[in-house]
């Protein structure tokens, strides 16, 4: 919640209530350190507006002032807290022209054609919806995507390409790399990396791995490999891993 400019700030408005009813001794220090709940004993700071929050320790999350959950579904003023969210934004206009998202999405945009639809011609590969004979060799119909899958649970839902979603495997890639866990993906309504929902569709915080006729893009990690290259809340954005982008079929680099 943003704080309105018209309204008078949080220490002010804490000095006149102490004023009114005499609720005890103001402390100084930040507005969330003078809104903790006296009836509560936790360490989850307590807030206002966003910006009584303090910075997250962690530079890929900022903490935002919401209602605690126990009262979301209750018209309540009180208690709001700090809580953290993602922060990394998977614009690839928002690095330099040189960084790895940057130039990794500009080899996927150069090769649109990469993502034509291909499952209405080779249907029961991978990514792809069964053909009247079922799904390819060792795929089954996978229970959340609805389409032929290796059933692997350590990997996202494969989703066949289409042009709606051009650039999206980089984009992914990305945010999985940023935040060390496959369970990201970028949000294309506001370019923000968030944890990925199974079942939503891929550019809008859906799970899943793009593929082009069978064969799983190359802009992707494995799990081990981002897992054991993870760089942490350290990591330079602009220096993240994002595989080349090929052309599957035949495994050139454009």
């Amino acid at each position: 919640m943003a704080r309105p400019r018209s309204m008078p700030s949080a220490p002010l408005r804490l000095r006149w209530l102490w004023l009114g009813i005499a609720l005890g001794t103001v402390s100084q220090g930040s507005a969330c350190t003078l809104l903790l709940d006296p009836e509560r004993s936790d360490d989850v700071a307590r807030c206002r507006f966003d910006d009584d929050c303090p910075l997250a320790d962690d530079p890929r999350y900022e903490l935002y002032c919401t209602v605690s959950e126990e009262y979301e579904d209750q018209e309540l003023d009180f208690p709001r807290i700090c809580a953290p969210r993602t922060s990394v934004s998977c614009d690839p206009r928002a690095y330099a022209f040189d960084s790895s998202i940057a130039t990794r999405f500009r080899e996927a945009t150069a090769q649109l054609d990469r993502y034509d639809e291909h499952c209405s011609t080779e249907p029961g590969v991978q990514g792809c919806s069964p053909s009247d004979d079922g799904c390819a060799g060792g795929l089954s119909l996978h229970d959340a995507s609805r389409r032929c899958d290796d059933q692997d649970p350590m990997t996202p839902p494969a989703i066949g390409a289409e042009p709606l979603v051009s650039g999206q495997d980089v984009l992914d890639q990305f945010c999985r790399a940023m935040y060390c866990d496959i369970g990201f993906a970028c949000r294309a309504s506001d370019h923000r990396c968030v944890p990925c929902v199974p079942g939503d569709p891929l550019g809008r915080g859906g799970c899943g791995d793009l593929y082009f006729a069978g064969e799983r893009s190359t802009a992707y990690q494995d799990p081990g490999a981002l897992e054991d290259e993870c760089g942490g809340p350290d990591m330079d954005p602009e220096d993240v891993f994002i595989g080349p982008v090929k052309r599957e079929a035949d495994g050139r680099r454009e």
